[in-house]
């Protein structure tokens, strides 16, 4: 997403300056996988043109005179400066480490990229409730097996400690059952607890099904899961040979 005109004054965005473009692609597209929408220029002016049309939640900048531009900016503007600022650098920068603990910046960041890194900034910057962990949009084939029988079907939402399993047939909260999920060519068979249902009933735009979490997963799945997490996170993104989640 680019242009300022593509922003409107009640949108809940992130805006990505950088004049790299594929620096400013790759971190674009990792945080619209973690479910943000994006707007992205290469210059700290256009930046600007972009905030005044409607603020971002998040301002990601990368460090060096395109950085510090926008950040002088931010400063000298009184409707921004309460716009969190998070830097992206090449290396370690002492100048911004120290700027960092004074509170001066939001978040620090360094390239290449770790997607687990930009996860916990823009958790600890833009949400309420931060997540401790990645979670990502799936639909992997799976069976939810109790006393009661087996129901097959998607995990919508993955994570390394539990799932959201999309059925019209939920098990009650609590419920102890075991979930086959595929990874492709391997299928890792785990316990899991039932912590919440959604039904139709609670609204249109509601998935039905049940969130679950994980109980005594072995360490060997556990690392898959991560693994697949961060492949699905990289896919298409980062670096060629660079891989990323590895346990």
């Amino acid at each position: 997403m680019s242009g300022p005109a593509l922003v409107s004054g009640q949108m809940r965005y992130i805006l990505v300056v950088d004049t790299d473009w594929n620096e400013r692609f790759t971190l674009s597209m990792l945080l619209q996988r973690f479910g943000y929408t994006i707007a992205n220029t290469n210059s700290a002016s256009e930046g600007v043109e972009f905030l005044c049309v409607a603020p971002a939640v998040a301002v990601f900048a990368e460090a060096g005179e395109v950085g510090e531009d926008l950040a002088a900016r931010l400063q000298a503007d009184a409707r921004f400066r309460d716009v969190p600022l998070v830097m992206v650098a090449d290396g370690p920068d002492h100048t911004l480490e120290g700027r960092l603990k004074k509170g001066a910046l939001a978040g620090l960041l360094r390239t290449p990229l770790n997607p687990e890194e930009v996860f916990k900034v823009i958790q600890k910057v833009v949400e309420k409730g931060p997540r401790e962990n990645i979670r990502i949009p799936t639909a992997l084939q799976a069976t939810v097996r109790d006393e009661n029988g087996a129901t097959q079907g998607f995990v919508t939402v993955l994570s390394q400690y539990g799932v959201f399993f999309r059925t019209l047939e939920p098990r009650p909260a609590k419920t102890q059952v075991r979930v086959s999920v595929s990874f492709g060519d391997r299928t890792v068979d785990l316990e899991a607890e039932v912590l919440y249902v959604v039904s139709f009933e609670e609204g249109p735009f509601c998935e039905p099904g049940m969130g679950m979490k994980f109980v005594n997963i072995a360490t060997e799945d556990s690392a898959l899961i991560r693994f697949f997490i961060y492949e699905q996170l990289g896919a298409g993104i980062m670096p060629s040979g660079h891989v990323v989640g590895q346990a």
